[in-house]
């Protein structure tokens, strides 16, 4: 849960005495309470009902991530909504709403000290005293399975979801691995050698269009996703097959030396510029909430920019390998039925 002010910096104060309001146990009127239920009950007509898209997320999180959290459902079921209760979240909120395990983030030009005697004034905790820890929950994938999904909707246009999660040999740095699986991310989204586009949609007309996202979800387990609409002629079945052929045939001959230079020489757009302050600046922010929010703590501006050193041909391929290999896997069919097979 994250809350944002934004005032001057003359209002530190003011916004710190709001902020700390956020702890304070939860009381307003039953009738409120219960139409605040029913506005969740809408927010989840308008995200789920009628949304093939939505749904299969869902059931492909529950399947990929079966034994963690990241297989729960955030908005649930029409039924949890509906029994949720005033007493329910008043206790929830009282569990998980403590300063002490709260970070606090502070982006302008104001100095440390002047952060540390405005939490004097507001009654907030030392942020030099023992805090307890908060560790990330235990994350461990299941072993590997395939699922396929099938959404039939006669007026929606044909579409492939394909997510595979694979557990990585050794552990790696988060951030590094960010890095690397973005680097292996934006060089299959080429028409280059050892990219799928060539393949896919240039060469074959397999694809009217694509895409392909990595990403880490532990320092020991990526995730790789491939959305795609079929072209003319070709079904959803073709097309997963076409796509599994192709990363399978890429990660067996390796990207090629001319390929992932050429990538990498263009790559410096996933950080910012580091002699632009400002430009930093902004992305620093975007960073430190990203990590903050994953419960990790945040590299410095020297260690982040150690990281390039940490890419390399080897590691790219060795990436591709494992995500070609068997994993986790699920697969939804999104359109007219007769588009599936």
């Amino acid at each position: 849960m994250g809350y944002w002010l934004k005032r001057d910096k003359s209002d530190l104060h003011e916004m710190l005495n709001e902020l700390s309001d956020v702890f304070a146990p939860i009381e307003v009127p039953a009738d409120f309470a219960a139409q605040e239920r029913d506005i969740v009950m809408r927010e989840y007509e308008t995200r789920m009902i009628g949304n093939p898209d939505a749904q299969a997320i869902e059931a492909m999180n529950a399947f990929l991530y079966a034994g963690n959290a990241l297989a729960a459902s955030v908005i649930g079921t029409t039924e949890n909504i509906a029994a949720l209760s005033y007493d329910e979240a008043r206790a929830l909120h009282a569990a998980t709403h403590q300063p002490d395990r709260a970070r606090l983030i502070v982006i302008g030009d104001v100095s440390e000290r002047q952060v540390r005697h405005a939490m004097g004034v507001s009654g907030w905790p030392d942020m030099a005293a023992d805090r307890p820890e908060v560790a990330l929950p235990t994350f461990r994938l299941a072993e590997s399975d395939t699922t396929t999904l099938q959404y039939p909707d006669r007026d929606a246009a044909p579409r492939l979801i394909w997510r595979r999660a694979v557990t990585l040999p050794a552990p790696v740095e988060f951030d590094l691995l960010e890095a690397r699986t973005a680097l292996l991310r934006d060089i299959l989204s080429t028409n280059l050698a050892g990219g799928l586009a060539g393949p896919l949609r240039f060469n074959a007309a397999i694809a009217r269009s694509f895409d392909v996202q990595i990403w880490p979800v532990a320092e020991d387990t990526i995730e790789i996703s491939f959305t795609a609409t079929p072209d003319r002629g070709v079904s959803l079945a073709e097309l997963q097959v076409a796509f599994e052929a192709n990363l399978a045939e890429a990660a067996s001959a390796g990207i090629p030396e001319g390929t992932y230079s050429r990538v990498l020489n263009r790559f410096d757009g996933f950080w910012p510029d580091w002699d632009d302050e400002s430009e930093t600046a902004r992305w620093m922010t975007d960073y430190v909430l990203d990590r903050v929010s994953t419960l990790r703590d945040p590299l410095s501006l020297r260690g982040l920019r150690r990281l390039r050193h940490g890419l390399a041909l080897e590691t790219t391929n060795a990436l591709l390998c494992q995500l070609a290999e068997e994993g986790r896997t699920a697969v939804a069919f999104i359109g007219p039925e007769d588009t599936f097979e």
